[in-house]
């Protein structure tokens, strides 16, 4: 999936190719048991915020530009404001940037291959990691840093179209702050059920 988004040409189809590899990223919590499958639980639920927040956003970015090429889609920063700022915060908050939340579960996955001295499983991890990172990083920073395209001017967005993405990325964020006892406890007994344990 990695490869794919390095050349991924619609921003809605990058997203989609974002969650095979994050569904590989789950797959490898599990197969590591131990905390790692707590990470992977923990990363379900990071990844349904932040994916959300971002399929959200991707709506707002379609509707103002009427298409999903990636090469015909610029300035979000300075057309849309609100949604060029949401669209960066999903864009660090997938690929695991502190102080999101995926950047806590990525971690405890990672903390679980060195654990049990998987040299290889970690540094392939991190890895493919880099690659998803440089893939979407260099299409989503021109989508919103670059010029618009001549004619472009700003577009009023409803603020009910900002306020659903905007609670999800404060909940990306929280997690990554704070994870509270209850769901901290729910997921030591899911991983308990899956083999696993808590951190």
């Amino acid at each position: 999936a990695g490869v794919f988004i390095l050349h991924q040409a619609d921003f809605k189809r990058l997203l989609a190719y974002s969650s095979v590899e994050h569904m590989g990223i789950l797959a490898l919590g599990v197969g590591l048991s131990g905390s790692g499958v707590f990470g992977a639980l923990l990363h379900a639920v990071n990844h349904s915020l932040v994916k959300a927040l971002l399929f959200m956003t991707a709506g707002n970015i379609l509707w103002a530009y009427r298409t999903k090429r990636v090469a015909e889609v610029t300035g979000i920063g300075r057309r849309l404001p609100a949604t060029g700022l949401l669209w960066m915060a999903g864009f660090l908050a997938i690929v695991g940037s502190p102080p999101f939340g995926m950047f806590l579960s990525e971690f405890t996955i990672l903390q679980s291959a060195l654990a049990q001295a998987r040299w290889t499983v970690a540094g392939l991890y991190l890895l493919f990691l880099l690659l998803a990172f440089t893939g979407m990083a260099g299409i989503v920073l021109n989508m919103t840093l670059g010029d618009p395209q001549a004619g472009q001017a700003p577009v009023r967005t409803d603020p009910w179209c900002v306020a659903p993405p905007a609670l999800f990325a404060a909940l990306a964020l929280g997690l990554g702050l704070y994870v509270p006892e209850g769901l901290q406890q729910l997921l030591r007994q899911a991983a308990g059920v899956l083999g696993g344990m808590g951190p």
